[in-house]
């Protein structure tokens, strides 16, 4: 052995150089070897949790979100109102009248969906009923009313009109 530093270094160089390979060559083994084990068996876990998404919970949230809507709409626009009562840009009185207008107008929607769906019962009833009326006494099943001769004399009249 030689006793300078650099003679030092070459000799355990070369002794842990043939390791270090060895090692090294060992580490990228066994990543592929745990690469080719957990990738496969981690894309398997993924898409069976995304099916189970999908399925069960995917619609649950489509539901709340879509059960929320109105709630939410309704939310935004008390609370408008409310910012606007507090900042006095709206008078009670103001208030009461669109509250008012608002009752009328669901009342005269209620009213004229009533009207449609009776017109609409009205109508199939009249519909039914001639119907009705048309396969309980059609032309065809009345009896012809009896022939009649014409007197002698009529003939004469008639032929010359």
């Amino acid at each position: 052995m030689t006793r300078n530093g650099k003679g030092g270094v070459r000799y355990a160089a070369g002794a842990v150089a043939p390791l270090a390979a060895t090692a090294r060559y060992g580490a990228m083994t066994g990543a592929r070897r745990a690469r080719a084990y957990v990738v496969p068996r981690a894309r398997m876990a993924a898409t069976a949790a995304r099916t189970r998404y999908e399925e069960r919970l995917a619609p649950r949230v489509e539901r709340a979100v879509s059960a929320a809507g109105p709630a939410g709409r309704q939310a935004r626009a008390r609370s408008a109102a409310a910012m606007a009562a507090v900042k006095g840009e709206v008078t009670p009185r103001e208030i009461r009248a669109l509250v008012r207008r608002r009752e009328r107008r669901a009342r005269a929607g209620r009213t004229a969906r009533r009207l449609v769906v009776l017109s609409v019962v009205a109508g199939a009833a009249f519909a039914a009923w001639k119907w009705w009326e048309q396969q309980s006494s059609p032309d065809w099943l009345m009896e012809p009313e009896p022939a009649t001769d014409i007197p002698p004399e009529d003939e004469e009249a008639a032929a010359l009109g």
